[in-house]
């Protein structure tokens, strides 16, 4: 049984590598999804709290937002191991978009790895840093798409 040969960059596709578009649809609808519900999270969170009869407490609301994000968050890791398989590993190989995919691929794993510790780090203080790191870079993370999605580049050629 032999290994079968990755393409090389030689032999690259002259077309950019695309997602078919029922794979687009749903990666963008789970990317504004988990996005969105997130950000609205940290907009109730932290800026929405209701006056209680002993002071302030949480929005209702807040329990929603977050119960809605971990539902996009579930099917967006199941999405990036989709994604991993067919588009990371090819694009990779080929050399193509490495700093942007790369980028997109660290922010992903970094924030499905400070996602899960959010459920089970029992220190307040360790915690609250991590929630701080989780959403700060969630937020940052649709910039990163966007570089990426629009980035112009084209596969470098192998050297030697």
């Amino acid at each position: 049984m032999t290994a079968k040969a990755s393409p090389s960059p030689k032999t690259a596709p002259k077309a950019p590598m695309r997602l078919s578009r029922p794979y687009r649809i749903l990666l963008y609808v789970t990317g504004w999804g988990v996005w969105l519900t997130g950000g609205l999270w940290v907009l109730f969170h932290y800026f929405m709290r209701v006056k209680g009869p002993f002071g302030f407490k949480t929005n209702p609301l807040e329990e929603w937002w977050l119960i809605s994000h971990g539902g996009f968050a579930v099917l967006a890791t199941w999405l990036f191991g989709w994604m991993w398989s067919h588009h990371v590993v090819t694009g990779w190989t080929l050399r193509w978009r490495r700093r942007s995919g790369g980028t997109m691929a660290g922010t992903t794993i970094f924030l499905i790895v400070s996602g899960y510790l959010l459920y089970y780090i029992g220190d307040p203080d360790w915690l609250n840093w991590t929630a701080i790191a989780h959403w700060a870079i969630g937020i940052a993370a649709l910039g990163a798409f966007f570089v990426h999605w629009l980035s112009k580049s084209r596969p470098k050629r192998a050297r030697g």
